[in-house]
């Protein structure tokens, strides 16, 4: 009998991990293809241009989130009644801060000439950070809800249908037409998930009482992973910038392709990565047999990455255009073995995740997001693209240098220490989560 729900309880994870796999897997290729549509039917400019400011958009809507998506995904299942209110509620926040965070980025970044073009584009901006960011944050609110696979229905809708707009709008030449049709398209889908959520997720928890931790434990958990949201939105929305002001919107173009495959690798990592965080904290997981099959899966996933990139990339190159290939080929190149080298950093991030050491991999967070702008900066201007290529890739190898000790240390304790059940939000410790004390959350909130 107790044999049981844990079988259920597997295969329901598995089921979810597999959703959101093929959610991640399905964006990254049908992304690719929509900025290979993009590149027939308008300029080059004007696609670097659009990519640009979708980007910029995409990480300010991620950090407007506020990283709301960690304490959705830990707490609604035990939210009860709650739920309603705590979903509206972030939604409410997040949509706010998004759009402060919008009008300040029009008021402070140096680049506005080179990415607006008219009033127009510059009003729709706010919008549209808006827009990405209630968007994003749907996601884990139907995971924490038991609805992962929705996620996968709304990414691959929304993925599917910003295509077709390409060919109606092609007329206009307009940076607007991609990324006005982008964001309408984007406030639809959001729109109907959000129904969704109301009535599929939080209608049948109005009788159930909430289970949830204490405020101060709750304001904790929440401002240690926001601090680290901060830290990782860094280098997706800077490097497009520094690309822009150093080489221009069309070799922009030519980046944006690059980094869309880069990023698709993450994604697959990301969710090995949660997978093994859910088995290696349940109470009665076999650790060492879990990180052995951790191992294998990342090893097997970075040469399949590893091989894609290094050679299906710049068949992609050149099926978009040929001057495509011949401008980011060699980053394509680059960023493989970038692949290689952050499959063990992020073997790090998951054992100081399950073993509590948060502070440490800020630390290292903050160590590869400074080195890899700071090289960026000074390399892309005299290498070109490939600058940036370079600067991941170090920033990468100085992080395993950092945490060559600490990872080996990590090994040893993770398969040498038992699982503690704290599983029930109720038994949240802060020391357990290594966050700093509530003064220092109060700084990195304001």
């Amino acid at each position: 009998m107790s044999r049981l729900p844990t079988r259920r309880l597997s295969a329901g994870l598995e089921s979810n991990a597999a959703a959101l796999m093929l959610s991640s897997v399905a964006t990254g290729a049908l992304g690719l293809v929509y900025w290979a549509v993009a590149e027939r039917f308008f300029s080059t400019a004007e696609v670097g241009r659009a990519s640009a400011v979708i980007s910029t958009a995409t990480m300010l809507a991620s950090v407007s989130c506020l990283s709301l998506g960690g304490a959705y995904q830990r707490f609604l299942p035990v939210a009860g009644r709650a739920s309603t209110r705590l979903v509206l509620g972030g939604l409410a926040l997040t949509a706010t801060v998004a759009v402060l965070l919008g009008c300040g980025f029009l008021l402070v970044n140096p680049t506005n000439e080179r990415l607006f073009t008219n009033t127009t584009e510059r009003v729709a901006f706010p919008m549209l950070v808006m827009t990405l960011a209630i968007y994003a944050l749907t996601d884990p609110i139907l995971t924490g809800l038991r609805l992962a696979k929705s996620v996968a229905a709304k990414n691959i809708a929304l993925s599917v249908l910003k295509i077709v707009p390409i060919v109606a709008l092609a007329g206009t030449g307009s940076t607007l037409a991609l990324t006005g049709s982008w964001g309408v398209l984007a406030f639809g889908v959001t729109a109907v998930a959000l129904v969704h959520i109301l009535r599929t997720g939080v209608r049948g928890r109005t009788t159930i009482a909430p289970d949830l931790p204490p405020v101060r434990e709750l304001w904790a958990f929440q401002g240690v992973f926001f601090t680290m949201t901060l830290v990782l939105t860094v280098t997706p929305l800077v490097l497009p910038l520094i690309v822009v002001s150093q080489l221009g919107t069309e070799q922009n173009a030519y980046f944006n392709v690059a980094w869309t495959m880069c990023s698709a690798v993450g994604l697959l990592r990301s969710g090995v990565g949660s997978s093994f965080i859910v088995e290696a904290s349940s109470p009665d997981a076999d650790r060492k047999a879990l990180l052995r099959r951790l191992l294998r899966m990342l090893a097997v996933v970075t040469a399949v990455s590893a091989a894609g990139l290094a050679i299906g990339g710049p068949l992609v190159l050149y099926v978009i255009s040929p001057d495509y290939f011949h401008a980011a080929t060699t980053l394509v190149l680059v960023m493989a073995l970038d692949s290689i080298a952050g499959a063990v950093v992020v073997v790090y991030f998951l054992l100081s995740q399950i073993l509590r050491r948060l502070r440490l991999m800020l630390a290292v967070q903050c160590v590869i997001v400074v080195t890899t702008v700071s090289l960026a900066l000074v390399l892309i201007p005299r290498l070109g693209l490939i600058g940036a290529g370079l600067a991941t890739l170090s920033a990468q190898l100085v992080a395993i240098a950092v945490i060559a000790v600490p990872l080996r240390r990590a090994v040893v304790d993770f398969s040498a220490t038992p699982v503690v059940a704290k599983s029930d939000p109720r038994h949240l410790n802060i020391q357990d989560l290594d966050i700093p004390e509530p003064d220092v959350l109060d700084s990195a909130r304001t």
